[in-house]
């Protein structure tokens, strides 16, 4: 166990499995040819280890090789040294890790899935996400209670959508992933034709998970791996700044304005791994809407703009330094910490310690809330 225990229990509200490179590829077979995502080693005359994801704007990138990005991966090189290299892939592995660690359960978001999220091939992604469900419902199977699994159902057929949402959870994945914005040639969210899946949703009392990188602002940490001009080097940080603020357009045109909260009033909305440092201030503006509401002609809401932020949306973390300071603007009951591991801002076997020196100006009871209870309480989890 670890050296420290600072926490009774720590949940993981956004971790993260590795799906094995090849598993569209045995899964589909032949059915789309070219078009299924697969590892792929030579790309543009240039041999090296390539994943073709179909990725909107990046449809190929080069897998990381080597160890220089080992400064930015200190808690999976950790794990690797003491024997958890599988843990993305293998479930016994992965539970074994969470008892090192002092971990009660981690929610399980897809990896290279994501990246797929973004193929505007409808008829790929469909069956993409299908392959990808089946394979996470098994990992999670081995230990439902360690492992919350996380499903994934783009919109752009909602008719399917529907279906898909209702197969996963008799599949034991609770937990639905969508698009953080309505992909590129989609009608935005706020659109009727998507509430028969608010609907769903709602009736079923699972969460809706938006997640970063799933949207149509690009993945700076891909770009930067690319041959980029200086120029474009240059501009990396704004795309950043673009990417971890992409959740506030969806939320105020959709979410809460375009009144899908209000028509649907048991739909929870979580979104993940956005940090939580912008909220009091898009709180604000939420109301300073409100207040001009006639001229920007947007409708009358049920509640205060601000007020859905604090009772239907939860908000998750990683390493925010600001969080102790924000979290008591929209309460530690809505917001959900999690470690982004295996990724490269991971927090890994010292998670304890790591998250005792976060938190610590917060209340103890706060803190309970923030790395354990508000969680458990969104996905429904019992440590029994």
């Amino acid at each position: 166990m670890t050296a420290v225990r600072n926490f009774d229990s720590i949940i993981s509200a956004d971790s993260h499995v590795y799906e094995p490179s090849d598993l569209w590829e045995k899964a589909l077979g032949d059915r789309f040819g070219e078009r299924t995502p697969r590892t792929i080693y030579d790309y543009q005359g240039e041999e090296g280890t390539y994943f073709y994801s179909g990725y909107q704007g990046l449809p190929v990138t080069k897998i990381r090789q080597g160890t220089a990005y080992d400064s930015t991966n200190a808690a999976r090189i950790q794990a690797n040294e003491k024997g958890f290299s599988a843990c993305g892939v293998d479930p016994a592995v992965r539970v074994a890790f969470q008892i090192e660690a002092g971990l009660d359960a981690e929610v399980l978001n897809p990896t290279t899935m994501h990246g797929i999220m973004r193929n505007p091939d409808v008829e790929v992604l469909k069956a993409c996400s299908e392959v990808y469900n089946d394979w996470e419902s098994e990992f999670v199977s081995h230990d439902p209670r360690r492992l919350i699994g996380v499903s994934v159902v783009p919109l752009h057929d909602v008719d399917w959508a529907v279906k898909e949402l209702d197969r996963t959870m008799k599949k034991g994945l609770l937990n639905p992933t969508i698009n953080c914005q309505a992909p590129d040639g989609c009608v935005p969210y706020r659109d009727r034709s998507y509430d028969p899946f608010w609907a769903a949703a709602s009736e079923a009392g699972v969460p809706i998970t938006l997640h970063i990188l799933t949207g149509r602002v690009l993945d700076t940490l891909i770009l930067a791996r690319t041959d980029q001009t200086q120029e474009e080097r240059e501009g990396n940080p704004g795309s950043w700044i673009d990417l971890s603020s992409e959740i506030q357009n969806v939320l105020a045109n959709d979410f809460i304005f375009g009144g899908i909260l209000d028509r649907f009033p048991g739909l929870k909305i979580c979104c993940s791994e956005f940090e939580v440092s912008w909220v009091p201030g898009f709180m604000a503006r939420l109301d300073q809407i409100e207040v001009i509401a006639p001229r920007l002609e947007v409708p009358t809401l049920k509640m205060k703009a601000s007020e859905y932020m604090r009772s239907r949306v939860w908000h998750g973390f990683i390493d925010d330094t600001a969080a102790a300071f924000c979290i008591p603007f929209v309460g530690a009951d809505q917001v959900l910490w999690g470690s982004d591991f295996p990724h490269t801002r991971s927090m890994g076997l010292e998670v304890h310690t790591e998250l005792g020196d976060l938190l610590e100006s917060m209340t103890k009871e706060d803190q309970e809330k923030v790395v354990s209870a508000s969680a458990a309480k969104l996905f429904n989890w019992s440590k029994e």
